[in-house]
């Protein structure tokens, strides 16, 4: 059994443009950004001093990390875009505390700066810019703690996308932000210290958890409660219009500004949870989920008949696709995509009139989604009793789906060969096992985290909860080390592919937080089975 499931995932997570790894332009201008950053972070932390905050550049710091998330679906030139602006931050708050500090009759305290920079740098010389970085990282500093460097990058890219996305529900963070520019200030001086390092990246992987549980909450708060609901994949004739990413207030506006025009709207990626919230079950033109999966832009964005709209932090890069009829109101916009601008989304509903929509429905497989809350308390607590009364070994808990066929075989054996004193909680992948629940929540990461925090209310048995993570991303990343922070020790992982994190760096990630490899079935849970003491 263990050939058919020997797998590595790398090219699982590649990106639109089919990219698997990051070209060594794409990392001397992220290096290159991060330097802008971090230096800029310094100052920002100095003008603090003087209660002389910029908010709007602390927010646009915020918005440039979270845009690094999606690093592979930039152009080299958008990248370069994003330089400048990082370059900007990074002198105007240099310039604004030496003047301060003259006007105050102090010694500014600079920073060593590795890079003699020319104003209006050009492209090329910007990637020659990160490349000396990058060399001079790697001749100062260890091997061991650069390899920390990136994987606290990967967390602090989660922490920005989640404040952005916080920022989008109207959610103030003052605090939340005055440690990240806080955090990014300490690199200036901890770059070689493994265990300040360390300190610093587990303090971003719990800032990250809470502020998942924040977006949950925020969510259930702002559009109602969830519950179990039939989510229509199939398509009806009319104008129409896909809203894809993760932003539901955008979503929610958009439904509210089309609800007379006789306009259809349909949801992408994982957008597909609205159809669970009580707000949105208001609107009769929500038809449904368009798209076979949460991950496939191209063949959803290139078959959809009308305007599209992507929210922000949304996957993608789509010049390759065609002009004119997408949309967007995210920080970096991609090439070919019209610029949402002040939040007007009349151009993004005339090119919806304008374009053919469905000349005639299909009609295609329903899905379940969502859960009941009271019916997920319940279960929780005779799990609990069941630890309790010794006749439960291990919980397993399942993550998101990764979109992978091998891995949907992998999970299907899986939770079949469980055995009655052991249980499983899934987020997506299904059994027939009366010991197998699954709440399907559309890969929405907060509301997982906010499902973990009642079940993880009780800490008395974590020795016996397995995390299994399907997919690789940067969300799991820093869920892992939070959880670690929390006690759980039991973690099973997808190899990650390149574009995520460099495989050397992924297996120090591995030995550093004692996670496992996926492989196989049955040789995973012979080993898990093995190493649990008896209860």
């Amino acid at each position: 059994m263990s050939s058919n499931f020997n797998y590595i995932n790398n090219g699982e997570n590649c990106s639109s443009r089919g990219n698997c790894t990051i070209s060594p332009e794409a990392a001397s201008l992220h290096e290159l950004i991060m330097y802008h950053i971090i230096h800029a972070c310094h100052y920002i932390n100095k003008l603090e001093k003087f209660n002389l905050v910029n908010y709007k550049i602390t927010d646009e710091i915020i918005d440039i990390i979270a845009s690094l998330v999606y690093i592979n679906e930039y152009s080299d030139k958008q990248l370069y875009e994003i330089a400048l602006k990082s370059y900007y931050i990074f002198t105007n708050s240099k310039t604004r505390y030496v003047a301060e500090c003259l006007e105050n009759n102090l010694d500014p305290e600079h920073i060593p700066e590795l890079v003699n920079f020319d104003d209006n740098f050009s492209q090329s010389k910007a990637i020659l810019y990160g490349d000396l970085l990058t060399r001079h990282l790697n001749s100062s500093v260890s091997s061991e703690n650069r390899k920390f460097i990136q994987i606290l990058y990967i967390v602090l890219k989660s922490v920005c996308q989640n404040i952005s996305n916080l920022f989008d529900m109207n959610v103030k963070l003052n605090s939340e932000i005055r440690f990240v520019i806080s955090s990014l200030s300490e690199l200036n001086v901890i770059y070689d210290d493994k265990t300040l390092l360390v300190r610093l990246l587990s303090s971003l992987a719990d800032l990250d958890s809470k502020l998942k549980l924040k977006i949950s909450d925020t969510l259930l708060c702002k559009f109602g409660n969830i519950s179990d609901v039939v989510v229509s994949h199939s398509t009806r004739r009319g104008k129409c219009i896909l809203v894809s990413g993760s932003n539901f207030s955008e979503l929610y506006e958009i439904l509210k500004m089309t609800k007379d025009l006789n306009i259809d709207i349909y949801t992408h990626s994982n957008l597909l949870l609205s159809h669970c919230l009580d707000a949105f079950k208001e609107f009769p033109h929500l038809i449904g989920h368009y798209g076979n999966n949460t991950e496939n832009c191209i063949v959803d964005y290139g078959t959809f008949p009308g305007a599209i709209l992507l929210t922000k932090n949304s996957k993608n890069n789509t010049e390759y696709l065609y002009r004119g009829r997408i949309f967007s109101n995210d920080y970096v916009t991609p090439i070919g995509v019209i610029k949402i601008e002040n939040n007007n989304y009349e151009p993004l509903i005339e090119s919806a009139n304008k374009s053919v929509g469905f000349k005639k429905g299909r009609q295609k497989p329903d899905t379940f989604l969502g859960f009941n809350e009271s019916d997920l308390d319940k279960l929780i607590e005779k799990l609990y009793a069941r630890f309790e009364a010794n006749k439960l070994s291990r919980l397993f808990i399942v993550g998101m789906n990764s979109f992978s066929e091998v891995q949907k075989e992998y999970f299907d054996v899986f939770l079949s060969s469980l055995k009655q004193d052991e249980f499983a909680i899934s987020f997506y992948y299904k059994s027939d096992k009366s010991n197998v629940v699954t709440l399907d929540i559309a890969n929405y990461v907060p509301l997982a985290n906010y499902v973990l925090s009642k079940i993880l209310a009780d800490k008395k048995y974590i020795s016996r909860i397995y995390f299994l993570f399907p997919a690789c991303d940067i969300s799991s990343v820093s869920a892992i080390i939070s959880l670690k922070n929390f006690g759980a020790s039991n973690f099973y992982m997808t190899t990650c592919s390149s574009q995520i994190i460099n495989p050397v760096v992924f297996d120090l990630l591995r030995v550093e937080y004692g996670i496992n490899l996926l492989t196989n079935p049955a040789d995973n849970l012979k080993n898990i089975r093995k190493n649990t003491s008896q209860f």
